[in-house]
């Protein structure tokens, strides 16, 4: 548990990333932050002017100058962090950035641990700690469609979405609760009042629960081996896929001999899409390697492309090699159909006929794959998702308790069951917002963060 007297010191850290830049921003947050800037800033009003930027120079301990900066300052009660907040707006010069904070050091600022700036909006109230989650998956997300449905979950839409299913189910739990404590004079009239708001949250719940492959696809993404025969066209397609030529492709068979990697957005989801060498036996050392490799990147994947050559058509081989990708998404794929005579035979069935060298090759694949990763999944809706692995537990923990609580109180059993279990359902839920959360858990969330925020 981290001590809770670390959360009265006065933090400083870099907002920006490290490097050259027009402008570089660092901030103070913490009750000694209006002191430290007067330190930071002397020719600066004391107090200084609130939430109304002002351009300041910027000195270290000894009174030499560090920069011509522009200077906000945010009280506590109208500041992010809900403490007195500083924020210093200062060229870009990784040489200032790093005497600005060794001079807030030196005047008594601390450096900021990972995420320490939203974990104290968080323990001030300014966020539930779904809202501190987005911030960081926002920072982190790889394409549009991520990054909307953090900014979704940061404004508050999955926060109060959250908050209307709490109401229903304290609503159900008040209900059972009178009519257990006075069930000789309002019977079991309560009991059916109760089965609707019950209702209500156990289908909310239950949408919100089958949003969570597509949040997590969203977050983590998919990583795709691509697969298949040397000559069978893997490097023209993975060409296709991520639009400019990045692999080799002659018409040598085992031309590929190493791993190539490219990160591609397929609606909305981030992929990372792997060339491999061609499986097969060999004796030459170099190719033997890379086709190790493949194995393994075949072992990793989350998904795989298999590609043959139509021409020749689906054999024994390629079916000891589909082998690799069991029990996991495939995209089977016939290439060459520009080779393929008429009424030939061979082809697998429910593989996808293209020619790799074809305009609209990379289009019908991409459209394909995204259906083989994601298996029906909209991941471009417009609606809430949950963002991670914890909030898709807890919130199954708070279905399944829920769903208990409605087949308790509809199947005639004693109505302390049904109130244990919208307990349980509450209970989940109060943790999925942060209010009882474990010292650890926060500890290790909070940590994910980077520096500065």
């Amino acid at each position: 548990m981290r001590p809770t007297d670390s959360f009265l010191d006065t933090i400083a850290a870099p907002a920006t990333p490290a490097g050259r830049s027009a402008l570089a921003l660092v901030r103070l947050s913490g009750p000694e932050s209006s002191r430290i800037l007067a330190a930071l800033a002397p020719g600066l009003s004391a107090p200084p002017p609130e939430r109304r930027p002002r351009r300041a120079t910027l000195v270290d301990r000894g009174g030499t100058p560090i920069d011509d900066a522009v200077v906000t300052f945010f009280p506590a009660g109208s500041s992010p962090t809900g403490e007195d907040v500083v924020e210093l707006s200062l060229h870009g010069s990784p040489v200032a950035v790093a005497r600005l904070l060794e001079a807030a050091r030196e005047s008594g600022a601390r450096p900021a641990r990972p995420g320490e700036f939203t974990e104290r909006a968080f323990r001030a109230g300014r966020m539930d700690l779904v809202r501190a989650e987005a911030v960081r998956d926002l920072i982190e997300a790889r394409t549009g469609a991520a990054a909307e449905a953090s900014a979704r979950r940061l404004t508050g839409a999955l926060s109060d979405r959250l908050q209307r299913i709490r109401r229903d189910l304290l609503d159900v739990s008040a209900r059972l609760a009178a009519a257990i404590d006075f069930s000789d004079d309002v019977g079991g009239a309560l009991d059916a009042a109760a089965a609707g708001p019950l209702r209500e949250a156990v289908a909310e719940l239950e949408g919100l629960a089958a949003t969570a492959k597509a949040g997590r696809l969203l977050s983590s993404g998919c990583r795709v081996a691509i697969l298949g025969r040397p000559n069978a066209g893997k490097s023209t397609l993975y060409n296709a896929l991520v639009g400019e030529e990045k692999a080799i492709v002659t018409e040598i068979p085992g031309t590929t001999r190493d791993a190539l990697e490219a990160e591609i957005d397929l609606g909305g989801i981030p992929v990372t899409l792997v060339d491999t060498a061609g499986l097969r036996a060999t004796a030459e050392r170099v190719e033997a390697i890379g086709v190790e490799r493949a194995r393994a990147e075949a072992a990793r994947a989350d998904a795989v492309l298999y590609v043959f050559d139509a021409a020749e058509g689906f054999l024994a081989e390629d079916a000891e090699s589909l082998a690799l990708a069991a029990d996991r998404p495939v995209l089977l794929v016939a290439n060459k159909a520009d080779r393929l005579a008429e009424g030939a035979a061979g082809l697998r069935e429910g593989a996808v006929l293209v020619c790799g060298l074809s305009p609209d090759a990379g289009p019908v694949l991409a459209r394909r794959l995204s259906e083989t990763i994601a298996g029906g999944v909209d991941t471009e809706a417009s609606a809430e998702v949950l963002g991670n692995l914890r909030q898709a537990d807890l919130v199954a923990r708070a279905r399944t308790a829920s769903a208990d609580a409605l087949a308790a109180l509809e199947g005639g059993t004693p109505l302390e069951y049904a109130v244990t279990h919208c307990h349980a359902a509450l209970d989940a839920l109060a943790d999925l917002v942060g209010e009882t959360t474990s010292e650890d858990v926060l500890e290790r969330l909070f940590s994910t963060f980077c520096v500065g925020k």
